[in-house]
């Protein structure tokens, strides 16, 4: 079966073509060093078959973290042996499962309140539903962030990772300089959006060195103004520094279309720090004459659905393409692998840690989880990742 075949990426191995896509944790202290339980984590998936375990997203500098209070970080030298010791327990567990750690810089999609700095972006343009007032980075900032980036990837190096993610999707940084709706910079950064990205690369490529693989994670498009045939003029501009790229979908102004599936919105309402703090009469107010606008702006779950996005990709880029998004059964499975280099999950496995020795073993797998997304909504929380099925499920369909 293919998706047990091993994949090169460079020059490093990778055991098969299972990844479990970057997930958020909350596993990390209030400094953003990981904590063992992060460790119980990716312990348990390596013993039960993922080839590759990429992290949730890691912050590269205080100013680039997400409005999350417990996400983890690669910003300094002194995170890299808590570090260490999370890579060599997936690696005691099974000494072939690979690790790759992702790195962020979320831009102007967080809270000064948590960040304790401006927000910042590649323009001004302020997030609807951060809502955080946003400066444009100054080009010598930028130069910083570049080089943040390196010094985070050359950690993960030394820590023990095999590879590293970069996160140009889902609104992020990089995202943002991508994009015509929040760069309209009249600099070098605006009249080439992809030179920013390609900087990244360039400068991690240059730190890690030529046998250290690189991924790339990017939405295929989003609800603004990216579309898949830009997607793909990005992806030929680094074709020569990226060994492989993620293909997802969409940005945190409209969260629910990255990862779809059912709005619990009273949990919502109740941990993120976003709406948290508004009186409970102003949520009834916004709930009876507001939702149903609200969630019409969201898009129905549907299996498989960046997979079409992902294949224009693949045919025209020369890189190992890897899709995530709606994968829930083995058809899902068999149908990606056919085309494409790899298959992420991330809620399945949250639900089902064991899938792939499942299918492994022939069982034709279908997945457990319902798309309730508890488990997303409750990443505002101060609650780690785990599965919430058969748990309180408040949750209004779309």
């Amino acid at each position: 079966m293919k998706v047990f075949e091993p994949l090169k990426l460079n020059t490093t191995v990778f055991p098969n073509r299972f990844f479990r896509s970057a997930t958020f944790e909350n596993m990390a202290d209030a400094d953003g060093t990981p904590l063992e339980i992060l460790g119980d984590l990716y312990n348990n998936l390596a013993r039960n078959g993922v080839g590759t375990i990429i992290t949730g997203f890691c912050y590269i500098s205080k100013q680039g973290r997400a409005m999350h209070p417990y996400q983890t970080g690669m910003d300094d030298d002194n995170k890299t042996a808590a570090w260490q010791k999370i890579v060599s327990r997936a690696k005691a567990a099974n000494p072939d499962t690979r690790l790759v750690m992702q790195l962020a810089h979320a831009g102007r999609q967080t809270m000064r309140a948590m960040t304790g700095e401006e927000v910042v972006g590649a323009g001004g343009k302020r997030c609807t539903y951060f809502k955080q007032s946003a400066r444009a980075l100054r080009d010598h900032e930028i130069e910083s962030i570049i080089r943040a980036f390196a010094a985070a990837a050359k950690r993960a190096r030394k820590a023990g990772f095999d590879g590293v993610q970069i996160h140009a999707a889902h609104g992020y940084l990089i995202h943002q300089f991508l994009s015509i709706h929040t760069n309209r910079r009249k600099d070098k950064w605006g009249n080439d959006k992809t030179l920013f990205l390609r900087k990244v690369l360039e400068v991690v490529r240059n730190e890690c060195g030529a046998d250290f693989p690189i991924l790339l994670k990017i939405s295929h498009s989003d609800d603004r103004d990216l579309a898949t045939g830009d997607a793909i003029e990005t992806l030929k501009s680094v074709e020569r520094l990226v060994d492989a790229v993620e293909v997802s979908y969409g940005t945190m102004e409209y969260a629910l279309n990255i990862f779809r599936g059912d709005c619990p919105i009273d949990v919502a309402l109740r941990v993120n720090p976003l709406f948290n703090k508004i009186p409970g009469v102003f949520r009834k107010i916004w709930k009876k004459f507001f939702l149903g606008k609200y969630l019409r702006a969201f898009m129905p779950f549907s299996e498989n659905y960046n997979l079409e996005g992902a294949l224009q990709i693949k045919e025209a880029v020369d890189m190992p393409v890897i899709v995530v998004g709606g994968i829930r059964n083995f058809a899902d499975v068999e149908q990606t692998i056919q085309a494409l280099d790899g298959v992420a999950l991330c809620r399945p496995l949250i639900a089902e840690p064991d899938l792939v020795l499942r299918i492994k073993q022939g069982e034709r797998w279908v997945s457990r989880c319902t798309n309730c997304n508890m488990c997303a909504i409750n990443c505002d929380s101060k609650n780690h990742l785990r599965c919430y099925k058969g748990k309180e499920n408040a949750k209004t369909k779309f």
